[in-house]
């Protein structure tokens, strides 16, 4: 069954682009710039952009955050000073640093991240609700990528006990980017959802030697 607006609104809504797809609203190499030119604050509704420069220029918000520091407790500080870091992150995506941008400043995804590299979206990661059926997402994206074959296999993920639990992947490569699939399940070997990675392949393959490269070594 093909992915209904309601749902695409959880996951991501593709449509053609010159050289690749956009994703709610956003597509994989598009300049920070671009990004935030779009992005709403989840629950506010307002320009990220524009929320972002009026808080951090809030005296009050910028004294409450230094209270936090030697005063974890103070909870009235805590919560007026919450969106410093978020905030101070969209800025480093659009001074050119490498940086994740949660969901809250930037609700057309749904829930995950934004990655940004040298001023540019990179990849975007959804983790979808249980429920969300993972045959009709491997479906959808392979419809969605022109008919392009996904690659499946079941990756056994350690829990919390050391216990090992399967979960069904999907990957895809087309153009410039990777889309993976991964049925997420709890403790009990239940669903919990599916989490999806949309990546330019390039930058994908660089993070994944590097992680390889700095990886504990058992054997010396």
């Amino acid at each position: 069954m093909r992915i209904s607006i309601p749902l695409t609104a959880c996951l991501l809504l593709f449509c053609s682009a010159a050289y690749g797809q956009v994703f709610k609203s956003h597509k994989i190499g598009e300049t920070a710039e671009q990004f935030f030119s779009v992005a709403t604050m989840a629950e506010i509704g307002t320009p990220t952009r524009k929320y972002c420069q009026s808080y951090l220029a809030d005296p009050k918000v910028l004294k409450a955050y230094d209270k936090t520091k030697t005063k974890k407790a103070d909870l009235k500080s805590v919560v007026q000073s919450s969106d410093v870091q978020g905030c101070r992150a969209v800025e480093e995506a659009l001074a050119g640093k490498d940086v994740d941008v949660g969901s809250r400043y930037a609700k057309e995804p749904g829930t995950g991240s934004a990655i940004f590299h040298n001023s540019q979206l990179l990849m975007l990661v959804f983790h979808l609700e249980e429920g969300t059926p993972f045959a009709e997402v491997v479906n959808d994206v392979t419809k969605e990528l022109g008919g392009a074959k996904p690659t499946m296999s079941t990756v056994a993920q350690q829990n919390d006990f050391n216990a090992s639990v399967p979960e069904r992947e999907a990957s895809w490569e087309a153009d410039h980017l990777v889309v993976r699939a991964v049925e997420e399940r709890d403790l009990r070997y239940s669903v919990t959802g599916v989490l999806v990675i949309v990546a330019d392949s390039e930058y994908l393959k660089k993070k994944e030697a590097e992680r390889e490269a700095n990886a504990p070594r058992t054997i010396h």
